[in-house]
């Protein structure tokens, strides 16, 4: 099967991001834990893992995300890569604190990781602890600059920004990425979701202001409609800056192509919504099938997600919104605000 399949709303599934596991040695006061239940410990076994993923690749599907829970602590998952990897996979790429990084970055990229995201959220020894929990950066900024120096296509840095707690330190983290297109500091928005929810009005704060200081030392825009239309401005001395905005971009949800893969062995649709799935366990463990047989099953479980599978904000998006930005948009840097003059022909009533 090798059609383009799409949800009800014109969506594209294209990434599998998978939970490899809810362990985690940190204790970030806002954790969404994915969407999944913390206290769950069951997990599916790398080789349960690969036979998922072959059902995607079967539909289509190339690109799969790892995440946790901290992947690091799974002693397989250098299996799980390599599994991915024999697939065909075209990107894998992971989520991760980064605190074990330096001891197996080699490893993983070895095994066929092709982009890595490490949460950073404080570039200050003291803020950093107050919000994950451990007194750990020194681990974590040593394990960043041993991935720079593999040849990952794209290395993330990303910062929920926590109103009090580290919204002043964008000057610096700009200054971490910059020289180096490899590089991507992604800025978050608070997310209500998990333990979120319970310090989200303490904590949130819009990205508006801080997103017209980064206009005035960018020199281009593009939108990245493949992945929740989020705007990715490139830096005039290199490095690129993602704007997250899951609650303020009312596009977001529409630019989703991703399903998810709990730990435990759930299909669900979205982060928003634990109380829909379909447990794939059973037709995993069924001594009674085949790997082809499993596969055909998992496939018609995929396809029943697709179909219930619909956004927070109903908002359809014109393909050729990303041409309309690169040709028509002008950054006004001096005023920290970005003009885009459509001509009237590419307005539709």
């Amino acid at each position: 099967m090798n059609r383009e399949i799409l949800d009800r709303y014109g969506r594209s599934i294209r990434v599998l991001r998978i939970t490899v596991t809810h362990t985690c040695n940190y204790k970030c006061f806002f954790c969404h834990m994915e969407g999944e239940d913390p206290g769950n410990r069951s997990e599916l076994s790398a080789e349960e893992i690969r036979v998922v993923a072959k059902a995607f690749r079967r539909i289509g599907v190339s690109e799969f995300k790892i995440t946790g829970g901290e992947p690091l602590l799974r002693r397989d998952l250098i299996d799980i890569v390599r599994k991915l990897k024999s697939l065909g996979a075209e990107d894998i790429s992971m989520t991760t604190n980064g605190s074990l990084l330096y001891e197996k970055v080699d490893d993983l990229r070895a095994a066929g990781l092709d982009r890595i995201n490490i949460s950073l959220h404080s570039l200050r020894r003291d803020v950093y602890a107050k919000i994950t929990g451990v007194d750990a950066l020194d681990k974590v900024l040593k394990g960043v600059e041993r991935a720079k120096r593999l040849d990952f296509r794209r290395i993330k840095i990303n910062v929920v920004i926590l109103r009090g707690l580290n919204d002043d330190e964008i000057s610096d983290f700009i200054e971490f990425i910059r020289g180096d297109d490899r590089l991507i500091l992604q800025l978050i928005e608070l997310h209500p979701v998990g333990r979120g929810g319970e310090v989200f009005n303490r904590y949130f704060m819009s990205l508006e202001e801080i997103e017209k200081r980064i206009i005035e030392v960018s020199d281009k825009l593009s939108i990245r409609r493949e992945l929740h239309n989020r705007p990715l401005y490139h830096l005039r001395d290199g490095g690129y800056i993602e704007i997250v905005k899951p609650v303020s971009n009312p596009i977001f949800c529409a630019g989703c192509n991703r399903l998810r893969l709990t730990s435990d062995g759930f299909l669900r649709p979205c982060l928003m919504r634990p109380d829909v799935g379909i447990d794939v366990k059973p037709i995993l463990r069924r001594e009674d099938l085949g790997e082809d047989e499993k596969i055909s099953e998992i496939i018609r479980a995929i396809l029943r997600i697709i179909e219930i599978r619909e956004p927070s904000a109903m908002w359809r998006i014109d393909p050729g919104l990303d041409y309309l930005v690169h040709r028509y948009s002008f950054m006004d840097s001096l005023r920290g605000r970005i003009r885009i003059n459509i001509p009237k022909r590419y307005i539709v009533s």
